[in-house]
């Protein structure tokens, strides 16, 4: 039921799009300041409830405001709802999770990781998106990370890809062989920091 109403949901977005385009792309290109407080709002609010996916809020910002701007608020919507629920899940429903989590056999790995290497796979679950953002927002509050630890593994991990949707979103119509070249760069990245996950963690946990 649930995943039927999503597609209904982003099939109506969809249409409600299409017939108002020009509207739409006439809001994009109004790079006016004066909505910045509204987008970083909007940031927090999809990153943390994906009423329409991420993905496409961020490419949008992107477009509307640049590279730089759009980064800076992708970036602060996704540190900001890793924040939300890692408060959520350490003080509010911990017991919840605690119950809940163990049936999941390959983010529980992930939990055996955080004994010694907290900061490191915060981060390159962060980096490489091992795992779902949100169980690791879960897992780092369960296992008690220190919070400065995880907001710093969290704000460094997720630069790669906050800039890579604003990036996306600017260059995949104006550019599009730019954008190619980025993606190209950007997996070459992904895979780098994979081996050395593949490497560190070989002898310990293995994710996958």
């Amino acid at each position: 039921m649930k995943k039927s109403f999503l597609i209904f949901f982003y099939i109506l977005l969809m249409i409600i799009g299409f017939y108002n385009k020009d509207l739409l792309i006439h809001w994009i290109n109004d790079n006016n300041a004066s909505y910045l407080p509204l987008m970083l709002a909007l940031s927090i609010l999809f990153a943390t409830i994906p009423i329409i996916p991420f993905t496409l809020f961020a490419g949008i910002m992107g477009t509307k405001y640049g590279i730089i701007l759009g980064f800076v608020i992708n970036w602060f919507g996704g540190v900001s709802a890793a924040i939300f629920y890692y408060l959520l899940a350490r003080y509010l429903f911990a017991d919840y999770f605690k119950k809940h989590t163990p049936r999941f056999k390959k983010i529980n790995k992930f939990n055996e990781s955080m004994k010694d290497h907290a900061f490191l796979a915060v981060l390159i679950g962060r980096l490489i998106s091992i795992i779902p953002p949100t169980a690791i927002h879960i897992y780092s509050a369960m296992n008690h990370i220190p919070f400065l630890k995880y907001l710093l593994a969290t704000s460094v991990g997720q630069i790669p890809i906050m800039f890579m949707l604003a990036f996306g979103g600017n260059q995949i119509f104006a550019h599009p062989l730019i954008f190619i070249a980025g993606i190209g760069l950007y997996s070459l990245f992904l895979l780098g920091v994979f081996f050395i996950y593949r490497y560190y963690f070989k002898n310990k946990v293995k994710f996958i």
